[in-house]
């Protein structure tokens, strides 16, 4: 399979799993609201799952998702010579050196631009501080 193939498919994947997080954060977060002055064992236990799911699972599976993107992105657009000076789809998601090397030669600074430090980053914060101010309003 062609790199801008792989490319394709990774960032359908990428925006699905943004989709699937933000929605059952939000449900979620809808069940721990109506909780609040109901049930405060069910809003904790609700709390600390939707607490998990965001940084155990929405936070490291989209970075990983769109480290994968970007290496297939720019990937191809390099000579088939300069791909093999590039490691491998898991070394460039797992191994910040070997990722750090692959992005010098792919011209791009890091991973984090605009778009992706609001989605991946600020989007996952942001239900934190709401699930926060829920379990300490409601609690």
């Amino acid at each position: 399979m062609a790199d801008l193939d792989r490319w394709s498919i990774n960032e359908s994947l990428l925006q699905s799993y943004r989709s699937l997080f933000i929605s059952s954060q939000s449900f979620l977060l809808a069940v721990g609201a109506i909780m609040v002055g109901k049930d405060r064992v069910i809003m904790w236990a609700v709390g600390i799952i939707g607490l998990m799911m965001i940084w155990m699972m929405w936070f490291p599976v989209t970075r990983a998702r769109h480290r994968i993107v970007d290496y297939y992105k720019f990937r191809s657009a390099l000579a088939p010579e300069k791909c093999q000076e590039i490691c491998s789809e898991d070394a460039y998601v797992n191994d910040r050196s070997k990722r750090d090397a692959a992005n010098v030669v792919f011209g791009i600074r890091t991973n984090w631009r605009n778009t992706r430090l609001k989605l991946d980053l600020m989007t996952p914060v942001m239900f934190t501080i709401v699930w926060a101010v829920l379990l300490v309003h409601g609690g």
